[in-house]
């Protein structure tokens, strides 16, 4: 009895995870993933690329790439048929959370590549 062996081919990476924080915040990964990308490339891009002005003011920059993150929310929440202050306020805050970890890491990059 001969056996074929088929080569089944692997990726190299797996298929990004179907449930995660965004399942518990009822928002569905795209939704999630993309108010954190705007929110991040927006704390990036106000004002100039971030990496020429490491070391200057970022109150504008901090504070618009912020005030986006509830009205996306909100607009991710309606399209969804859901919206409701509470998960709005909630889901706010999560992804700021995450956003202001991502942001403090890259701004620290930043730093520590210009030194």
């Amino acid at each position: 009895m001969e056996q074929t062996l088929t080569s089944k081919r692997t990726s190299l990476f797996g298929p990004l995870p179907t449930r995660g924080i965004w399942t518990a915040l009822d928002l569905t990964r795209g939704q999630f993933l993309g108010i954190l990308a705007v929110s991040v490339m927006l704390f990036l891009f106000i004002g100039g690329p971030l990496w020429t002005h490491a070391r200057a003011s970022h109150f504008w920059r901090i504070n618009l790439s912020y005030a986006i993150i509830p009205f996306a929310v909100a607009a991710a929440f309606y399209r969804n048929g859901r919206a409701r202050p509470v998960p709005i306020i909630v889901a706010s805050v999560v992804i700021a959370l995450v956003k202001l970890v991502l942001t403090a890491v890259l701004l620290v990059l930043i730093g520590v590549a210009q030194s």
